[in-house]
């Protein structure tokens, strides 16, 4: 078993411990999930469901997730049972991605049973997308001569753009590759611009190499401009047309 899904199940008993009864169900999500999961690349996505969630609920488990995040992990996300069967369509995006790539680490499959609208899954995609777009281009022109911290501007971006690209997947009915480099080529293909950007951005992050490209290089006008073929497609999608 790998070190990730050992420390993953170990929060899980203490999680256990701590609020008995009272938890539902413990997820571990992400790139962990997938088999992606790259040492002090990735990170640790954890979803805590209790019965019921309030301040008192969360300060009990203060210690414990201080203790965790120390060890470099991400901030346990905890919902109330109730109110994540009501957050479906809030947060589709979200919801999606995680029930294709989860581990019950304890209790039920909070997934099973789940229904999400493609019409939801359309609109918060499609603002999500345009305003990444946004964010990648104004700092774009802020780092534009700076190589080192434009490089750290696309791979800080990728994670987000890959979940937005396995959405779009989705919206085409097309079956989600669990490997990210398969996303990527699977994407690029439908929507037609070229995925060795992003290919080259993804192996960069997980080889912790130095990326220090420059503004006019093929990578960042790529990486740019698949993005912003993605937010055109989009634009031009009519959800209804497609299979949930």
């Amino acid at each position: 078993m790998s070190d990730e899904i050992q420390r993953s199940e170990k929060f899980a008993g203490e999680l256990e411990l701590l609020y008995g009864d009272d938890l539902v169900s413990v997820v571990l999500y992400g790139s962990a999930a997938r088999g992606e999961y790259r040492p002090g690349v990735s990170d640790l996505n954890i979803l805590v469901l209790l019965k019921g969630i309030n301040p008192p609920t969360l300060r009990r488990g203060s210690p414990l997730a201080r203790k965790w995040v120390k060890g470099g992990n991400q901030t346990p996300l905890m919902f109330g049972e109730a109110e994540w069967r009501g957050s479906a369509d809030v947060f589709p995006i979200e919801y999606s991605d995680m029930r294709d790539a989860h581990r019950v680490l304890f209790g039920i499959d909070p997934f099973e049973g789940m229904e999400i609208d493609n019409e939801h899954l359309r609109l918060q995609s499609e603002h999500e997308l345009r305003a990444k777009l946004i964010q990648l281009r104004e700092h774009y022109v802020l780092s534009a001569e700076k190589p080192k911290e434009l490089g750290q501007l696309l791979i800080s971006a990728l994670p987000t753009f890959l979940t937005l690209f396995r959405t779009l997947l989705r919206l085409m009915g097309r079956a989600v590759p669990r490997e990210s480099g398969e996303v990527i080529d699977a994407v690029a293909a439908e929507i037609g611009f070229e995925p060795g950007p992003f290919q080259r951005v993804m192996e960069a992050r997980d080889r912790k190499a130095r990326f220090a490209p420059t503004a006019d290089e093929p990578v960042v006008i790529g990486y740019l401009t698949g993005v912003s073929r993605a937010s055109e497609w989009l634009d031009r999608h009519d959800s209804s047309a497609q299979t949930p």
